[in-house]
């Protein structure tokens, strides 16, 4: 068989694999995803990011995943098929290129690394631009180093640019691989191809931008996020949610399983460094791209260098890791590693594959879902009381009620995160309120020792959102409580029979 069609059964295979583990996993946990699915679904009914809906991150992942919608309706399948596709062509890249590295040995057995490690954890498969942004940009990598056809060059700039559009910081990919090109005598010729690839998506999406009035207000976004993203957002390398001493706890056994953990969930950030061996042994002109794009996608990443960032850009180094052990070590010690990292693999599949089948599945308006049995019982609760002819505010962050109900929001803001929230925004948040004041409320009652967890770099004293919560405070009272959620109704408000009950709106453990 040629490398060319275990590409594409690498590709169907992986694709399958993710379609029945998460393509329909409904996740309720505070993570980002919701921000993405709510903007498309902004999108889908005509808006546009900055202009009509607050956003830090580029228009490419919310028009991917409204065009689905369009495609397939509106179903949290539907929105989940970008990603699919996202990871699944990272694997299928991964394992063309290693195969071209060293051998179709080598590539299987990354691939079967990198697959349960880059999916363990439930929030692994869900849409987000950086899987986006890295799929685009690995692709585009991948196309330069397999030919230096124009049309190879061409398709690889398209991909780039598109890369940028889902993550600006990406671009500094665009860039190092443009340099990469210009630098060798056998890619030289398709500069200018991949130069026309690349400014025909900046093209693209620069008319759309400027024919539908959203470039100043996005000009303004990026501002913003200048002055306020890094603050809150900073975090150490690698770093994971309560740090590394809270799997270091207990029996000795429990320590060495805690050290065995760290040792292979870390490979992510490790990996770039085990790669950086290769400076050392003058590179081929394909180890030095993957080495050039893995490079610019972790620096695009800041300041959030938590291993959950640097595991959606880790696969090139996973490529050259291979290669390098290929290369490098000798037989014996070769079978060692592969055996260990094997074992590892094996017993993360195996958890996976048990936390699937332990799913339950619900019929839902999302479409046919499966998740933990709390999650679907909290995801009908909710949908039994809010429903798409509403209007709802969820409050502070938890964008992903906003597609699970369909209720529309009249602010322009799915999320105020805590910490980053300028006062700015807060007043904008109660003018809106004000105006056109939402029938429910959903508060999530979050404590800041959560909020530090998940965003460590948050100045503790601006956690708080006094001018909203004093908004909600007068004007709305609780109806019903699922965990740390609470739903609020407009005070005055009597249809649907709610029974009133008091409500704390300060944030508890």
């Amino acid at each position: 068989m040629s490398l060319a069609r275990r590409t594409s059964v690498v590709f169907l295979g992986t694709l399958a694999y993710l379609a029945w583990l998460a393509a329909s996993r409904f996740v309720f946990v505070m993570n980002d995803e919701g921000i993405y699915l709510d903007g498309a679904l902004r999108v889908f009914h005509g808006q546009m990011p900055y202009r009509d809906f607050f956003s830090i991150t580029g228009p490419g992942t919310f028009t991917l995943v409204a065009a689905s919608f369009h495609v397939f309706g509106v179903t949290l399948f539907a929105a989940r098929i970008p990603v699919l596709f996202d990871i699944a062509v990272i694997t299928a890249c991964l394992f063309w290129l290693t195969s071209k590295l060293s051998s179709a040995r080598a590539a299987i057995f990354a691939v079967l690394i990198y697959v349960p490690f880059a999916t363990f954890v439930e929030t692994a498969v869900v849409v987000n631009h950086r899987w986006d942004s890295a799929a685009w940009a690995i692709l585009a990598g991948t196309l330069i180093v397999a030919g230096s056809s124009k049309r190879m060059g061409l398709a690889a700039g398209i991909a780039a640019g598109m890369a940028a559009w889902c993550t600006p910081t990406v671009a500094l990919a665009v860039v190092v691989l443009g340099a990469c090109i210009v630098v060798y005598r056998e890619t030289r010729p398709v500069v200018w191809a991949y130069c026309s690839g690349v400014a025909l998506m900046f093209a693209a999406g620069a008319m759309w931008i400027v024919f539908s009035g959203t470039l100043r207000p996005m000009l303004k976004s990026f501002l913003w996020i200048a002055s306020n993203y890094a603050g809150a957002n900073r975090t150490w390398y690698a770093a994971v949610p309560g740090g590394y001493a809270n799997l270091l706890l207990g029996s000795a056994l429990d320590i060495a399983l805690g050290l065995v953990i760290v040792a292979f969930f870390t490979l992510p950030a490790t990996l770039p460094f085990v790669s950086a061996i290769w400076l050392f042994q003058r590179p081929s002109r394909n180890v030095v791209i993957l080495l050039s794009i893995g490079a610019a996608l972790v620096l695009s990443a800041y300041p959030r260098w938590d291993l959950n960032h640097l595991t959606w850009v880790a696969a090139p180094f996973y490529a050259t890791t291979a290669a390098l052990i290929t290369q490098s070590l000798s037989p014996a010690t070769r079978k060692i590693v592969a055996g260990t990292v094997a074992v590892a693999a094996s017993l993360c599949l195996a958890v996976i594959l048990q936390q699937r089948l332990r799913e339950s599945t619900q019929v839902t308006t999302l479409g046919r879902v499966h998740g933990r049995p709390e999650d679907l019982k909290m995801l009908g609760n909710i949908q039994a009381r809010v429903t798409p002819s509403d209007t709802l505010f969820v409050f502070p962050y938890r964008p992903l009620l906003y597609f699970v109900t369909g209720a529309r929001n009249p602010t322009r803001y799915s999320f105020l995160q805590p910490g980053m929230a300028s006062d700015q925004d807060q007043a904008e948040t109660v003018r809106e309120l004000q105006a056109h004041p939402p029938h429910w409320i959903i508060y999530a009652h979050v404590s800041p020792r959560d909020i530090l967890l998940t965003w460590p770099s948050t100045d503790p004293r601006r956690i708080e959102m006094p001018p909203i919560e004093s908004f909600l405070r007068e004007k709305y009272q609780g109806v019903e409580r699922w965990g740390d959620l609470e739903l609020l109704e407009r005070a005055g408000s009597h249809d649907r029979g709610s029974a009133h009950t008091a409500v704390r709106r300060t944030a508890t453990d």
